[in-house]
């Protein structure tokens, strides 16, 4: 358990479960108590197969957050376990964490704690084929079947990793929690209650998780990971060694700053216009839905037509990837914000006046007129873009928007 109910396991231990059966029960053995847990959201990364059309291939980490089914047993405080973010290196000692489960007797399973040790021998950080398909890691240990999902710790006792699969006699391959940075859960302990979803870098900066490492989430959605010397040469020397290598046709980070130091402004000035122009074709309709995450709902009459500008232009862009799929060309994601876009809104006059009491509580220049009323309202939006840099006419020559989203008012964001 890594936060109030909220748990690391493997997912292939969570596909034992058909779905037409209870599912799993998650117990926590204490000094003569139990408490148990039930599942209440589970979420795992996936992507396409390779090699198979229409199949998925999911990661072996798997998040879930789980509601209390017991006693809350007040004299025991929860234990929970301190994660590291972290590539743990060639020679370094591991221990994996688990259960073994025995005979059946009068009804009762016996179930045994199993501790097993070992080094590491090999990183794989871009996974190990589809059937470990996330970052994982080999290390010269057995861990025996029951083990699985079982936490593997360094010897700080910070959990790095999960058991996943195993040989005979060893080795043992682990799944990094890396991925577990990215996901979204639902929360069901009360600390949680004003979010929709939670994530377990929220959790830690609300002090309900312990986390160590330097960790870095992007607005987009990325997380980051610094690591240090020895575990970024290692993660170079496996990603060389292994089925996939660098891509040369992608800048490293200094080749992007020097390409944004040289064409920076006409990069801004390309996203703004796209950006302005993505939200200039947006139906009446989905105008609507976009000021929802300022006006709520109720409190939102329909849109008849509307006008949209942008007062200040491109604010924080951050350059998130430059490749170059030809010699001639340069394909550019790029994450920004317009600070000040000013919608102009026209509503019926019914509409308005059966919202009358609270509109002014969301819009300003309320202009009434016979049949229309016009109101507007001020939004920060968040733009990712791709752009074409025609590198011998040193210009930008397409840009276009892949996604635009607002924060909402009074939440946090996601």
């Amino acid at each position: 358990m890594v936060a109030p109910g909220i748990l690391l396991t493997a997912t292939h231990v969570l596909d034992e479960f058909s779905a037409d059966s209870s599912g799993p029960v998650f117990m926590t053995f204490l000094p003569g108590q139990t408490r148990a847990w039930l599942p209440i959201d589970v979420v795992t990364i996936s992507k396409p197969s390779e090699f198979y059309e229409d199949l998925k291939v999911f990661s072996d980490l798997s998040l879930v957050s789980c509601s209390l089914n017991s006693d809350a047993l007040d004299e025991f405080p929860l234990g929970l376990a301190t994660m590291q973010v972290a590539l743990p290196l060639v020679g370094e000692r591991l221990w994996a964490i688990g259960f073994r489960h025995h005979d059946i007797k009068k009804g009762a399973a016996r179930v045994t704690p199993m501790v097993s040790s070992g080094l590491v021998t090999e990183a794989f950080p871009n996974g190990r084929g589809e059937r470990l398909a996330s970052p994982c890691f080999e290390v010269s240990m057995d861990t025996i079947g029951g083990m699985s999902g079982g936490a593997v710790v360094n010897a700080e006792g910070h959990v790095v990793g999960i058991v996943s699969s195993s040989l005979a006699g060893g080795p043992s391959y682990v799944t990094l929690i890396w991925e577990a940075m990215r996901l979204d859960i639902r929360g069901t302990v009360p600390q949680f209650s004003d979010r929709d979803r939670i994530s377990l870098l929220a959790a830690k900066d609300r002090g309900l998780a312990k986390i160590v490492g330097d960790i870095e989430p992007k607005p987009w959605g990325d997380v980051h990971f610094r690591f240090s010397s020895a575990e970024s040469d290692l993660y170079a020397r496996s990603v060389s060694s292994g089925t996939e290598t660098a891509d040369p046709d992608r800048f490293s980070c200094d080749e992007i700053e020097d390409f944004v130091d040289e064409w920076g402004s006409d990069m801004e000035d390309a996203a703004g216009d796209a950006a302005v122009e993505a939200l200039q074709d947006l139906t009446c309709e989905k105008v609507r839905r976009f000021l929802s995450g300022e006006v709520p709902d109720e409190f939102n009459p329909p849109i008849r037509s509307f006008s949209v500008e942008d007062f200040e232009g491109v604010e924080d862009p951050s350059v998130i990837s430059i490749e170059r799929p030809e010699p001639n060309r340069l394909i550019i994601d790029l994450f920004f914000n317009l600070h000040t876009v000013i919608w102009t809104v026209q509503v019926a006059l019914s509409d308005f006046r059966e919202h009358q009491s609270s509109v002014p509580n969301y819009f300003i220049n309320i202009e009434v007129g016979n049949e229309l009323v016009s109101l507007v309202l001020v939004q920060r939006v968040y733009f990712r873009a791709t752009l074409i840099f025609d590198v011998e006419a040193q210009t930008f020559i397409e840009a276009s928007i892949r996604s635009a989203s607002v924060r909402q008012r009074g939440r946090q964001e996601k």
